[in-house]
């Protein structure tokens, strides 16, 4: 049985993160798919979605994160607000597509864990 591959015809498929390991991995996104999907939408590299990823991690922000508003840019302690999914302001357009991505990649999630369970139980 293959690994299943992540694929979003919204782009996706090639943001890697060290060639290893994919972005739709939940071990890299830690289940933030709302950061994954909209950083997607806004063109940011791989590096700069994870580290987002890993900050609401530590943060313990909710999965619906998508962003965070950064209050003063210009101090060395930055306070940040992290923005949820249901507040989003944006287009319908942009809202659908995020939104879509955020189905795959739940759908790829449920995927990966199927198939390393079964890989696990079969003993490799």
């Amino acid at each position: 049985m293959n690994i299943p591959v992540f694929r979003s015809r919204y782009g996706g498929t090639i943001q890697w993160y060290d060639g290893k390991r994919h972005l739709a991995d939940p071990g890299v996104n830690h289940g933030y798919h709302h950061i994954v999907a909209w950083h997607i939408l806004m063109g940011s590299h791989a590096y700069y979605i994870i580290d987002r990823c890993a900050e609401a991690k530590t943060a313990g922000a909710q999965k619906d994160i998508f962003s965070f508003d950064t209050i003063d840019r210009f101090t060395p302690t930055e306070h940040k607000s992290w923005k949820r999914w249901g507040t989003f302001g944006g287009t319908d357009q942009l809202r659908e597509i995020a939104e879509h991505i955020v189905a795959e990649l739940d759908h790829h999630t449920r995927a990966l864990a199927a198939h390393r369970a079964l890989m696990k139980g079969a003993g490799r």
